[in-house]
């Protein structure tokens, strides 16, 4: 073979390879250029098969392993040849090869692997013949020798010649998929039992690859692979057994049926590599365990409990055992923070570099995915453990708890408000989020889109969650410049996936990315708003419920960021399509329920994008908005079972609150926008706004109706009376009086601000002027009172800590001065020369 390349083509490269491995930064940039100009740009077939004599014949182990890793990395590098060449445009330099040349190539590996005595220069060696078995599949060219090859080696009496006719297999599956299945399950049977750990580890990531790309019958038939590759776990020494356990891993994302029977088995072993010894005897769960980063089995075992979790939850919930001991292995883990971490971790800034230090974020994430996956089934099992957390003495655990209460909030929202009350019983209030867009998207930005176009489902998932909190306020210069490829990898996720959850979170993502870019997204509108639409008008099914809402909201939030312009086309079509939905939703009213609530918000996004345009369609929308904001609260006695209750130990419906608060700030979107064109709706809408400033159960409620009534006063300037006028007025006269809410209050005050502001010159008669007057003077007296008593107070308890009393004092005092402001606002319309000003 040493004839196929001149001497004189050796002897020249072999300087230019000598130059590109020195240190000499000079040398080695000459080298490079000399490599792709004067050599691959003209005589490519003889320094690939230069590099592959080398591969094999220099004396330099470390040459032969450069000279392997550099070929593969050559030849199918795409490359602009100058004009002339035989290199096709945009192809990789292999398909410009004779084939004479890719033969002499391939003899050439084959007989490196089968002479290479040093094992990290072979590694190499075979990862660049794997590749080129694999490109050449691609390119349908089978490589029968690299099959031939492989094949005698599986029975070879040396056992490094079968270690390596396994790896392979493991890279190139494809070389034994037209073998009768019988035969390649006895192969690699037979390696699953061989004699060596590196025989096994190979043969277990053969025999996941095999069962990974083999069709629905070698599954089938494959399945009895499962067992012996399981079986090959227990008996491994500790830091030989995460390298199995990452071979079973894709497995487990692909093919998670297989994995059903042995359920049992994995449940009861791989907590074992899991969980750690408590080291705290006043605690159950352990503090003092080492990261996962010093012990990768740990994590490799996590790992492979949480992708079977993700990709088979229907069926792992059938086991009784999984999900309660998947649970306790993440919690456990989530209070391994170490006793000897600096004394500020508490204190320290989350999204600092290094600052998760002694802390297993993987136990949290693994966490939040299982929720994710098994929905509400997980509440109970979790909230069994984590009011003793939450009491625990140790910080730790008090930490562990609140954690776990994040993580499990994903997915299982709807279930979150009656067992957060139970639990902890409203003492939770936490804002994890920190504004980080600014200086790290140039990070952080490349690492999402990079996992998002990750072929493992539970990685571009989680990517796309992270993109999702990323985007939430981040300005449109900061994503505009990653659009596309944002966009293409979702778009990829979505036409490649069937699985709920990752088209439930490829859309939100979507969205997101869209409210975030704005102007930005037009390019992608087109095709993304025609794929909504398409997967609104097939996704009719039940179980398919969920990925509509996802789909409106995405929808919604992309014709927002197109504009009216280029939404406008597509508004009656899609308005149309929604109608049909909100029709057949009426059939099931557990579904009307969850449809109308992302119906009602799809309603408010397009109403803001078209504005007057959307007029056409309110007949059709305000009853039901209406309905939504006028559902009345459900009060009953106090009872010992009753979580939510109030002062008055009425029974409080969080989730009907929640939506009727919705419902108001869908009001507040659409009236705005609409103006006038919202004219006939003015008097409806204020008969249930104008109750609403008294809504107490829900400051949401109380909030947008202050909110809606200038803007009201505004779009019915039409159809308002004089008796209208004074309705409002004294409403919110009223309501000022009865407020003792000092932010409320100053909500209120403003309302009445820009409730004037929108009457015309002299438009309010003088007896509402007068009473608007004196109700700000009692209240302003009433003000100074309270300030007077704390000022006493405070002098009164000067040589005492009253620190915690003082810093209330100053915040309610803060909150008061926002009222003043508002009041010397209104002072300063009705009657600018008042005493109480200060000019």
């Amino acid at each position: 073979m040493e004839a196929q390349v001149a001497p004189d083509v050796l002897s020249k490269l072999s300087q230019v390879l000598s130059n590109l491995v020195l240190g000499d930064n000079e040398l080695r940039r000459n080298a490079e250029k000399a490599l792709y100009d004067e050599w691959l740009a003209k005589d490519p077939g003889n320094v690939l098969m230069a590099l592959a004599w080398f591969a094999r014949q220099s004396p330099d182990v470390h040459m032969r392993g450069f000279c392997a890793v550099l070929l593969r990395r050559l030849a199918f590098r795409t490359i602009n040849a100058p004009s002339g060449s035989r290199i096709p445009i945009n192809s990789a330099i292999y398909d410009g090869l004779p084939v004479t040349t890719i033969k002499i190539i391939e003899a050439f590996l084959l007989d490196c692997i089968a002479n290479e005595t040093e094992s990290s220069t072979r590694n190499k060696i075979v990862d660049t013949a794997t590749v080129f078995a694999e490109e050449s599949f691609n390119r349908h060219r089978p490589w029968p020798e690299m099959q031939a090859f492989a094949a005698q080696y599986t029975t070879s009496q040396d056992p490094v010649h079968r270690e390596i006719a396994f790896q392979i297999f493991a890279y190139v599956p494809r070389l034994i998929l037209d073998q009768p299945v019988n035969a390649i399950i006895g192969v690699l049977e037979r390696g699953l039992a061989g004699e060596t750990i590196p025989i096994q580890l190979n043969a277990l990531k053969a025999s996941s690859a095999f069962l990974t790309t083999t069709d629905k019958d070698g599954k089938e038939r494959g399945a009895r692979l499962v067992a012996p590759m399981l079986n090959t776990l227990p008996p491994l020494p500790r830091d030989s057994q995460e390298a199995f356990l990452q071979a079973l891993i894709p497995l487990a994302s692909t093919d998670p049926q297989l994995f059903r029977p042995h359920h049992s088995s994995l449940i009861s072993f791989l907590p074992t590599l899991i969980t750690r010894v408590p080291s705290h005897e006043s605690s159950s769960l352990p503090v003092h365990a080492a990261d996962l980063e010093d012990d990768p089995t740990r994590y490799a075992a996590l790992e492979l409990l949480i992708s079977i979790t993700e990709n088979d939850a229907k069926a792992v919930q059938a086991c009784s055992e999984w999900i309660p001991t998947l649970v306790q292995c993440c919690l456990e883990g989530l209070a391994e923070i170490h006793d000897d971490v600096d004394g500020d971790w508490l204190d320290r800034d989350p999204t600092v570099e290094g600052d998760e230090d002694g802390y297993p974020t993987a136990f949290e994430q693994a966490l939040d995915r299982a929720a994710v996956s098994v929905g509400a089934s997980i509440l109970p099992i979790t909230f069994q453990v984590v009011p003793a957390m939450l009491n625990s003495p140790i910080w730790q655990q008090r930490h562990a708890g609140l954690m776990a209460i994040c993580s499990v909030a994903e997915g299982t929202a709807e279930f979150m408000e009656k067992d957060l009350g139970s639990v902890i019983k409203g003492v939770l209030c936490t804002d994890l989020g920190e504004v980080i867009q600014q200086d790290y998207s140039m990070i952080i930005m490349p690492a999402l889109i990079s996992a998002l176009n990750a072929p493992e489902a539970r990685v571009h998932t989680h990517a796309g969650a992270a993109l999702v909190n990323f985007c939430h306020g981040a300005p449109e210069e900061v994503i505009k410049p990653y659009l596309q490829d944002i966009v293409r990898a979702i778009l990829e996720i979505l036409n490649a996936s069937q699985k709920s959850y990752e088209q439930h979170q490829a859309f939100t993502t979507l969205a997101m990315v869209a409210d975030a870019a704005r102007t930005s997204f037009q390019p992608f509108y087109p095709s993304i708003f025609g794929m909504a639409k398409d997967v609104l008008r097939k996704a009719a099914s039940k179980n398919q419920r969920p990925l509509r809402c996802r789909v409106m909201e995405c929808a919604s939030l992309v014709a927002c960021a197109a504009g009216k312009k280029l939404f406008k086309a597509d508004a009656t079509e899609f308005m149309n399509l929604l109608f049909e939905i909100e029709d057949s939703a009426r059939e099931d009213p557990d579904e009307e329920n969850e449809i109308l609530t992302y119906l009602l918000s799809t309603y408010a996004k397009v109403a803001s994008t078209l504005g007057s345009g959307f007029a056409p369609y309110l007949p059709r929308v305000m009853p039901q908005l209406l309905s939504a904001a006028a559902t009345k609260q459900e009060m009953k006695e106090y009872g010992d079972d009753d979580e939510d209750m109030d002062e008055k130990g009425d029974y409080i419906n969080l989730v009907v609150d929640g939506r009727r608060a919705e419902a108001f700030e869908h009001l507040v979107v659409i009236s705005s926008s609409l103006k006038d064109a919202y004219a006939d709706w003015v008097k409806p809408t204020l008969e249930i706004s104008l109750p609403g400033l008294k809504f107490f159960w829900h400051e949401g409620v109380r909030e947008s109706s202050a909110m809606l009534v200038p803007m009201l006063l505004a779009c019915g300037k039409s159809v308002l009376t004089a008796t209208d006028l004074q309705t409002i007025f004294r409403t919110l006269l009223a309501a000022i009086g009865e407020e003792s809410d000092t932010g409320y209050l100053a909500s209120l005050y403003k309302s009445v601000v820009d409730s004037v502001l929108v009457l015309p010159s002299k438009g309010l008669p003088m007896d509402l002027a007068h009473d608007i007057i004196a109700t700000v003077q009692r209240k302003l007296q009433s003000l100074a009172q309270k300030r007077k008593r704390r000022a006493e107070y405070l002098l009164a308890h000067a040589s005492e800590d009253v620190e915690d009393e003082r810093e209330g004092m100053a915040l309610e005092e803060e909150l008061e001065d926002f009222v003043l402001d508002e009041v010397g606002r209104l002072l300063r319309l009705l009657d600018p020369n008042h005493p109480y000003l200060i000019m």
